[in-house]
């Protein structure tokens, strides 16, 4: 993810549209045109209306509707990031995240 993308993004909750926070896990850094481009790896976006909380897994920003975060694949690899990240990720998020948490799981 290009971290331009941020000024674009917000919550695509039902009837919220908040801003997003992002706390930033890992990047690297790309030329591009002779100019250096950072690329977001892992972070984590936060809702400053909701609170939900969504993603950014190997680049791509996964902000799918709860219904499809809370089983399948993407259940999954969103349980697997929480725990990848989880001493860098708010006790808020990881014990009663929206959709959920870890230890909503």
């Amino acid at each position: 993810m290009k971290h331009w993308l941020m000024d674009l993004l917000y919550c695509p909750a039902k009837e919220c549209n908040g801003e997003l926070n992002m706390d930033l896990f890992r990047s690297h850094n790309i030329e591009l045109n002779g100019e250096d481009i950072e690329e977001i790896d892992e972070a984590l976006l936060t809702c400053t209306k909701c609170g939900r909380w969504y993603p950014v897994i190997d680049r791509i920003t996964c902000m799918l509707p709860d219904e499809m975060r809370l089983e399948g694949k993407q259940h999954i690899e969103e349980t697997a990031f929480l725990e990848r990240w989880k001493e860098r990720i708010p006790n808020s998020i990881l014990k009663n995240g929206k959709p959920f948490g870890l230890e909503s799981n």
